[in-house]
């Protein structure tokens, strides 16, 4: 295109040039997040929503469970175009259909559920997943009371475990003893939650635990789109590269 591009002149040397421009644009804008796939719920299998990491080769699992009466594409998108930069990101489905749309989490049976949905999700990946060094949990709402039960029971298959607006009361033991090894609380500061994960954050790591507590700004009890200013702090934290003020 410099060639043709040096032999006008004027208005048509101008248009050629922006046309180049535009072209390194193109060429040098970043990758966006992989299109997700759906697995379908059926009588003998959990829905889930899958989003492929970006980056080639073996990767680690990020799973997230989504708030009361919600979908899980509805939850994941707001967390997809940065955690499938290198994490494969897993998205179970509730199993409870709410009258007005979504699902929610049973009182009992989640655990079984959603480690069925991962499965489910790992076959379909096949050998791009790398779980030498555990999964990535985050739960939003009811999803983070099912993701605290999960994590004090898991096993050491979550060492890193992120909590959004929820008021929940980790067990410090059970934490330790399923091999939970970093845990960030997580809301909007208009959040009726703030304060309450805010102090138990706090209770955590004066203990010896590593646990945080990461506000999320002037917002309510929802995600909304600022939350991607906050993410990769939350994910730098997690994977113990970074910090949270």
């Amino acid at each position: 295109m410099g060639q043709v591009c040096s032999r006008r002149s004027g208005v048509e040397a101008q248009v050629c040039a922006l046309g180049f421009v535009l072209l390194g644009l193109l060429l040098t804008r970043p990758v966006s997040a992989a299109q997700p796939y759906t697995l379908v719920e059926t009588e003998d299998e959990p829905g889930v929503v899958v989003y492929p990491a970006q980056a080639p080769g073996a990767r680690r699992v990020t799973v997230l469970l989504h708030g009361m009466c919600g979908e899980p594409a509805n939850a994941c998108r707001h967390f997809a175009p940065r955690v499938t930069i290198d994490e494969h990101l897993i998205c179970p489905r509730a199993s409870q259909r709410c009258a007005g749309g979504g699902s929610t989490w049973p009182e009992r049976g989640s655990q079984q559920l959603v480690e069925a949905a991962v499965q489910r999700a790992l076959v379909t990946l096949g050998p791009d997943v790398d779980e030498t060094r555990g999964r990535t949990l985050i739960g939003y709402s009811l999803g983070a009371f099912r993701a605290l039960e999960l994590a004090e029971r898991g096993a050491g298959r979550y060492p890193r475990v992120m909590l959004i607006g929820a008021k929940i009361s980790p067990h410090l033991q059970r934490l330790q003893a399923s091999g939970v090894e970093r845990l960030l609380l997580s809301a909007g500061s208009w959040d009726m939650t703030h304060d309450h994960m805010r102090r138990e954050a706090g209770r955590l790591s004066r203990r010896g635990f590593s646990a945080q507590f990461l506000g999320l700004g002037p917002v309510g009890h929802a995600l909304t789109p600022r939350f991607a200013e906050y993410l990769p702090q939350a994910l730098s934290w997690l994977r113990a590269s970074g910090g949270v003020s």
